[in-house]
């Protein structure tokens, strides 16, 4: 059955601070909440993912302001610290804001004011608001006919919720396609960095002007580039240190075969335990001609761990730092790792062959090595 699932709508975004940009020495934020007459509002920036309040005020009679001052323009967010959904995203400098606050879904806050980069941003507000109305016209009756998805105006609902979010969507790309060289999408690009080949986020990342290149966010997408690059086809991949459910310490480097699969997984996994007896296959195909997989756990739990490696029958070395799946984690850092399966393909030198879950592909770079 074909689902839609209704989410936020919005992006989640961290502060950062560019040139100044407006006559103004100070910045006001006026703004109603719609159903709420009292309680705090905050607004909050992200820079380096670490949050810095920057006010907090208290709601009267369903209102508030914000007053502060501000170098150059900040990303931040508005909050209703204990309730509401999601945040409202300003582009902050010195300048004056008019905010209506949706408590049900934050995202969906009315900004107008502000500088030019606010002005944009509102621009992609309105295309999202119209999708938002669009789902919550049906929503209803939607919710009501899930319960017979054979039924007629059930699939006529699917074709018009798809519809709709396709044309969102195409609006989305021509807004960007617009607006590709200004803060808006020096933005956009940041918070999507991680799911871009190195092709693609390079092309865009040039495509604006040095000043935003130069900005922490800039700097941020630059980082990124840079740790796609270093692990891309032909570099070596980086070394690192595990222990075998034993206790045994390796690194992978030592691990000597004509060609290595590194597999990143953990027992909690579903779709890492679904691909397993296709490496399986792999393995019982290619071990004997030079192949050797490396199975690298992000479990945090020993037990679940070794369980699963008993339950899968893996033959194959086994290594864990059982940090866990989670963003810090070094492994993750060190291999870009966003989520797991994550398969590396490397050589008898440990050069990167390719980076994919795609059975089909690892065969063939696996044939070819062999080949060579």
């Amino acid at each position: 059955m074909k689902q839609i699932k209704f989410i936020q709508l919005g992006i989640i975004l961290i502060g950062i601070v560019l040139s100044n940009c407006s006559t103004s020495n100070s910045y006001k934020i006026q703004g109603t909440i719609e159903g709420i007459n009292t309680g705090n509002v905050s607004l909050i920036t992200y820079l380096n993912k670490k949050a810095d309040t920057l006010a907090q005020t208290e709601i009267r009679d369903g209102k508030f302001e914000i007053k502060g001052n501000i170098t150059g323009i900040t990303i931040a967010t508005l909050q209703l610290p204990g309730q509401g959904i999601g945040h409202a995203t300003v582009y902050l400098e010195n300048a004056d804001y008019y905010v209506k606050l949706n408590p049900k879904n934050l995202e969906m806050s009315e900004i107008s004011g502000g500088g030019e980069s606010q002005k944009i941003a509102y621009d992609l507000f309105l295309i999202n608001q119209n999708l938002a109305q669009a789902i919550d016209g049906i929503r209803n009756e939607y919710l009501k006919e899930v319960n017979t998805p054979q039924s007629i105006r059930f699939q006529e609902l699917n074709t018009y919720l798809d519809s709709i979010q396709q044309a969102t969507e195409k609006q989305r790309e021509d807004f960007y396609k617009k607006n590709e060289t200004t803060y808006v999408a020096l933005n956009h690009l940041a918070q999507n960095a991680d799911r871009m080949d190195l092709k693609e986020l390079t092309e865009k990342y040039d495509l604006f002007p040095l000043e935003l290149q130069n900005s922490p966010w800039g700097k941020q997408i630059k980082k990124r580039i840079e740790k796609i690059q270093k692990l891309a086809t032909g570099q070596i991949a980086p070394d690192f240190i595990v222990q075998t459910p034993d206790g045994k310490s390796f690194n992978i480097h030592s691990v000597k075969a004509k060609i290595k699969i590194i597999d990143f997984w953990a027992s909690w996994c579903a779709p890492c335990r679904a691909l397993t007896p296709h490496l399986l296959k792999l393995y019982d195909e290619f071990h004997e001609q030079g192949l050797e997989i490396i199975g690298i756990s992000l479990d945090d739990n020993k037990e679940a761990w070794i369980k699963a490696i008993k339950e899968e029958n893996i033959p194959w070395i086994q290594g864990s730092r059982l940090d866990g799946f989670k963003p810090n984690n070094p492994l993750n850092q060190l291999y870009g790792i966003q989520g797991i399966p994550h398969i590396v393909l490397l050589d008898a030198n440990n050069y990167i062959i390719t980076t994919s879950t795609d059975i089909k592909n690892l065969r063939e770079e696996i044939l070819k090595s062999f080949k060579r």
